[in-house]
């Protein structure tokens, strides 16, 4: 009997002591566990520290010196600025997530002045092109003929009709452009983006604003090119968006993308095609492949009026068109563009703007430009379908890098970071929503917003400016999405000039053009 309890008691007392090893087994890898998630929190805890201050500066970067001119007959002393202004989280006043760079104008005085933030498009480009050629103090003179610019030394003049007579003047750069960068724990791409975009520069203005106590100011928005989607939804966002309401004054767009539309050559999608004739047709004028005595505002007219009611109705009719009234539109079309009826025909009469570009001067070996179809220059091969490059650009673009660093070092400026004229990874990178509005697949479209913008502020006016030379956003195109849109055209200004896509690169137009923008703000 006892050698049968001794055999229980050992039993039970192994079994307890394998039950005892299998707990502290089992403790040992609970503690193993939560040292690794201790660490991993602390580590994590130490990386969202020092991205806290990634690229963070100790205070804001500030250059300035102070000038006087005469601008529309006024003499004014004024401080030019490089600045720097650092953006935090909305909902982390602590946390910074931008450094914004942007160059002001300002002028002393009691009054509040009108305010004018200004930006180019891209989206990627910085603000230099409005800033150096056609709204600061100072501007880069390129050919007014639309011949190249050759090489430095450039030609930098007082620009005696800036609007600055009137109006301080903000030129911004986008994140990703100029010297503006995300810095913290964020990365550029997070304010890349049509929806992005207007978020983060609504919240610069309103921090300029604040800062410069100018809440009572008038205040005005110029975008350029991509500015025309930039420009609405930054009107939009101010006004009813994430933060405090801020009225704005008036809209004004240069050369404005504002309806994908009206601007993306897909097929089925005809609408770019009517839009875009009327710039064949004034390209071709201007370089004598039309037969006619008309002027050239007489014949541009008739190409309008030919492609709202002949040819955008037959493109709508597809196969249905009869083969009598496809032949005689055809016909037309030729007359129009200088381009060759069997090219006409071998295209099924949608000839896209590169196509167009090369076809049209092939016989003399040359391809013109497309910001600005005055331009012409030989590519590397006649033959083909597309020109080698935009020879527009290639015409003025060293001219104004030039420039705005030859301001800046006057300015004050030392920076040893590059200044980013334009950026592909930017474009490349920018997200565009594939659902629109509620719309699948939809084009952007931000005209709308002007419309929402004029119904809800008495106040509130437009600009559009636009160039005939112009094959990236062509005038008729800016013409047909504004009144596609129920904008009320009583309050638009609605400006054409024989010019380019930065129009100011003419003479003829640059003072034009800065008359009309300051009428438009001083009989606000």
């Amino acid at each position: 009997m006892m050698g049968f309890l001794f055999k229980i008691v050992n039993f039970d007392l192994f079994e307890n002591i394998l039950y005892i090893i299998k707990f502290m087994k089992l403790l040992f890898i609970l503690f193993l566990i939560t040292t690794f998630i201790s660490s991993n929190i602390i580590i994590a805890d130490e990386d969202s520290e020092n991205c806290s201050i990634k690229n963070v500066p100790t205070e804001e970067r500030v250059f300035s010196n102070n000038f006087s001119g005469v601008f529309n007959g006024k003499r004014l002393e004024y401080t030019a600025s490089l600045k720097e202004k650092i953006l935090y989280e909305k909902d982390n006043p602590s946390e910074p997530m931008a450094s914004f760079f942007y160059t002001e104008y300002i002028v002393d005085s009691d009054k509040n002045r009108p305010v004018i933030f200004s930006f180019n498009g891209g989206p990627g480009s910085a603000s230099l092109w409005l800033h150096m050629g056609v709204l600061g103090p100072k501007v880069i003179k390129v050919p007014s003929d639309a011949s190249d610019d050759g090489s430095a030394p450039y030609k930098i003049v007082d620009n005696k009709l800036s609007p600055l007579s009137d109006a301080d003047l903000v030129f911004i750069d986008p994140i990703g452009t100029g010297y503006s960068r995300a810095i913290g724990c964020h990365d550029s791409e997070e304010f890349w983006g049509v929806s992005e975009d207007p978020k983060i520069i609504a919240e610069f203005i309103r921090r300029w604003i604040n800062d410069n106590k100018r809440w009572n100011s008038p205040r005005y928005i110029l975008g350029e090119s991509y500015g025309g989607i930039r420009g609405p939804l930054l009107v939009s966002e101010l006004r009813s968006g994430s933060i405090t309401p801020i009225e704005v004054n008036g809209l004004l767009m240069v050369a404005p993308a504002s309806d994908y539309q009206y601007l993306v050559f897909h097929p089925g999608n005809n609408s770019p095609h009517y839009g875009f004739l009327p710039s064949y047709a004034a390209t071709a004028y201007y370089h004598g492949k039309i037969e006619t005595d008309k002027s050239l505002q007489e014949f541009y007219e008739d190409s309008k009026k030919f492609s709202l009611e002949v040819y955008g109705p037959a493109l709508l009719k597809g196969t249905r068109i009869s083969e009598d009234e496809k032949n005689s539109v055809m016909k037309q079309y030729s007359e129009f563009t200088g381009l060759s009826l069997r090219f006409v025909e071998d295209f099924d009469m949608r000839v896209d703007p590169s196509s167009f570009r090369k076809e049209l001067l092939r016989d003399e070996g040359y391809s013109v430009g497309r910001l600005d179809s005055r331009y012409k220059n030989s590519d590397y091969m006649a033959g083909g379908q597309y020109p080698d490059t935009d020879v527009s650009s290639e015409g003025f673009m060293s001219a104004y890098v030039s420039a705005i660093h030859t301001w800046f070092s006057e300015i004050g400026v030392e920076m040893k970071m590059l200044y980013q004229s334009g950026d592909y990874d930017v474009y490349s990178s920018w997200k565009h929503p594939q659902e629109w509005k509620g719309n699948d697949f939809g084009y952007v479209n931000t005209v709308p917003d002007i419309a929402r913008a004029q119904r809800y502020n008495k106040d509130f006016k437009v600009y559009v400016s636009c160039g005939l030379y112009d094959l990236a956003t062509p005038c008729f195109t800016a013409e047909n999405f504004m009144y596609d849109n129920t904008v009320d055209m009583s309050r638009v200004v609605f400006s054409e000039f024989e010019a380019g896509h930065m129009m100011y690169n003419h003479q003829p137009s640059f003072d034009r053009f800065l008359k009309e923008i300051r009428e438009f703000i001083v009989n606000d």
